[in-house]
């Protein structure tokens, strides 16, 4: 089964793939058409000349401040570098690798609003520390999926603990474990190499902690949808005890009614001693209920007398005196 991604050529881990494939080329057609754009740090003035996608599409917080190039929050995740082929290479094989078990588990509208949610996050992550960061940072592209990759991986070794990967290609390690080394390996990284390294260590950061919040989000809704079942399993439990409570006592009411309406023409022997047990049941709870008749007027031509509030009190009453 594979949820409502449907079949393996129409999974959205084929079609993300597929789309960052196409871009890598149009990448590769436009790279000559340059965009060269003086920036200031500090004094300085640098020329900074880069590609029409990247400086339109690649994630420059600065752009998105000052030229309100705001989708780029998303659109930077669709591109690679064209110096490194490596760098799509990993990505969608990471895709691949984390992207279908997921995709399978979850069917494909769901992996794909978690993938778009990683992706984004990390990009709202790189766009805020950068810019705070100030300098030549804010004013550096990011490019790549490793946000919302990072994302997968986190998701996969949650879903799937116990599964083994090889780390590096050789080096066997469950899944569970392996989150929290490439974790760790990040955060080190980052702290280590600051803004001087070439890769977005505070984007893979940014995809894994949007994990977190989207798993957390996912156990409270969890959680308020179990709280939700227990409520409603325990209304509809109180519903049918109250339904057979009012069908239960109907019937005694019907019984009832009929011994009464045999006692009145025949006498009381003409009952039997199942009969005379369950009046002498009743006769007991009457005692201890402490309810009143309140001048029930009980007849055979009136059988609707039978779901009046009253009726067993009265009728005990009025049994009373046979017995």
């Amino acid at each position: 089964m594979l949820g409502s991604s449907g079949n393996a050529s129409g999974s959205w881990v084929n079609r993300l793939i597929f789309l960052n494939v196409i871009m890598f080329l149009l990448q590769i057609i436009f790279e000559k058409y340059q965009i060269t754009k003086l920036i200031q740090v500090d004094g300085v003035v640098y020329s900074q000349p880069m590609s029409i996608m990247t400086y339109y599409l690649g994630l420059t917080p600065a752009n998105v401040v000052s030229e309100g190039y705001v989708w780029q929050i998303f659109s930077y995740m669709f591109l690679h570098s064209t110096h490194s082929f490596m760098h799509i290479f990993f990505n969608m094989y990471a895709l691949l690798l984390f992207g279908s078990p997921v995709e399978h588990l979850w069917g494909g509208k769901r992996f794909l609003k978690y993938y778009l949610f990683t992706g984004v996050g990390a990009g709202i992550v790189i766009f805020i520390i950068n810019l705070v960061a100030g300098g030549v940072s804010s004013h550096i592209p990011t490019i790549g999926a490793s946000g919302a990759v990072f994302g997968l991986l986190l998701a996969f070794g949650l879903l799937f603990p116990e599964a083994e990967l090889l780390m590096f290609f050789f080096i066997p390690m469950k899944a569970k474990y392996l989150v929290f080394l490439y974790g760790f390996i990040e955060m080190y990284m980052l702290i280590t190499s600051g803004s001087s390294s070439s890769v977005s260590h505070v984007g893979h950061l940014g995809g894994l902690f949007f994990g977190i919040i989207y798993f957390v989000i996912m156990r409270k809704n969890l959680i308020k949808f179990k709280v939700k079942q227990v409520k409603a399993r325990t209304t509809r439990e109180h519903k049918v005890r109250e339904e057979n409570y009012i069908r239960n006592k109907f019937e005694k009411n019907e019984r009832l009614f009929d011994i009464l309406m045999k006692i009145r023409d025949k006498g009381i022997d003409a009952i039997s001693d199942d009969e005379y047990q369950f009046i002498r049941e009743l006769d007991i709870m009457a005692e201890h209920n402490g309810k009143i008749c309140h001048n029930l007027e009980i007849n055979a031509n009136d059988r609707s007398v039978v779901e009046n509030e009253s009726f067993d009190i009265c009728a005990i009453e009025e049994l009373r005196k046979y017995l």
